[in-house]
């Protein structure tokens, strides 16, 4: 047998995917009642309209689907095997088309977030809590690293959004400022300055500060580099690999001392005191970044609640 041959019985046999699915909806509803007429009232459709497009699915089925007479329709043994194989596909593409609404409305899907902060408290903690109360069907997916590692997973597409430090202008990306807080001193609760409610610069110039390699580490680290360094000084910085959790269970053991922001004070952590440092002006800025290509609309939900809680915390402020 000739490949022409095979490939026109294959299309004989085989029913035009593309069939109107309004069809199929009509045929499983006279099947259920029964009647063509009855399922033309409940459609507030004619009769015939019903009974052409019928008709055409039967055409392209290849076989007929109801035995018509004067008491109404019933279905042939071919026509209830595919009523009731199609009523099941039906349900699931139905099920699949709300899920394509769903998802293309921000209500479900995935959500990639690179983030440096901690979610113990403060702007973040309040922006991820929203948006799991609002969008509970998404999926997201965080990643704690640096802002140099959430940055490049942006760029890379294989974050949706980074909140880092500072600000960031990058090519192919957007930004927007959101939030700022104040810097706060880890200390052991043994240390000189624990009693204090305020910590200067010049107090702990010659302690040891950690830092991790992670998250906003490097970020620490530059920023103590600049506030202690002098002619002649430089600070003494100790660069851990551990989280947030652990380096601050090492200031508890008298390691050193580590900075942090308020966002932090939100954790209970026995043995540790959180003094703020320096002037009351002095605060670090966070911004959300994400790719101008990123159609995901999960982000763009969250970048929406991002905007709205950003205006109520300036409000609050203002006040």
């Amino acid at each position: 047998m000739s490949a022409v041959v095979k490939v026109k019985i294959c299309r004989r046999a085989m029913p035009d995917l593309a069939l109107d699915l309004r069809h199929l909806k009509y045929a499983i509803l006279v099947a259920e009642q029964g009647s063509f007429r009855r399922a033309a009232s409940i459609l507030n459709l004619s009769q015939s309209t019903i009974s052409r497009r019928i008709q055409l699915l039967e055409r392209r089925l290849g076989v007929p689907l109801f035995e018509r007479n004067h008491a109404g329709a019933r279905t042939t043994p071919a026509g209830e095997r595919f009523m009731r194989d199609a009523a099941i596909g039906a349900e699931h593409l139905h099920q699949a088309v709300l899920d394509m609404a769903r998802t293309q409305r921000g209500e479900v899907g995935d959500l990639r977030i690179g983030l440096t902060a901690s979610l113990a408290s403060g702007f973040l903690s309040d922006l991820l809590g929203t948006y799991r109360h609002r969008f509970p069907g998404v999926n997201v997916q965080i990643q704690e690293t640096s802002s140099q590692a959430n940055v490049a997973g942006v760029i890379n597409c294989r974050l949706d959004a980074a909140f880092i430090t500072g600000s960031a202008q990058l090519p192919g990306c957007e930004a927007k400022y959101l939030w700022h807080e104040r810097i706060f001193v880890a200390l052991p609760q043994e240390h000189r300055c624990a009693s204090g409610s305020v910590c200067a610069w010049d107090d702990v110039r010659d302690d040891v500060f950690l830092v991790s390699v992670d998250a906003a580490g490097p970020e620490i680290k530059d920023y103590l580099v600049r506030q202690l360094s002098g002619l002649g000084f430089q600070p003494k910085i100790s660069v851990q690999r551990v989280g947030r959790e652990n380096l601050l269970n090492m200031v508890a053991k008298g390691f050193g001392l580590t900075l942090t922001t308020c966002s932090t004070l939100g954790a209970t952590y026995p043995g540790v005191v959180f003094l703020p440092i320096g002037p009351a002006v002095e605060t670090v800025g966070s911004s959300v970044v994400w790719s101008a290509t990123n159609r995901n609309p999960a982000l763009k939900r969250l970048l929406e609640i991002s905007t709205e809680l950003a205006e109520r915390h300036r409000r609050g402020r203002s006040r």
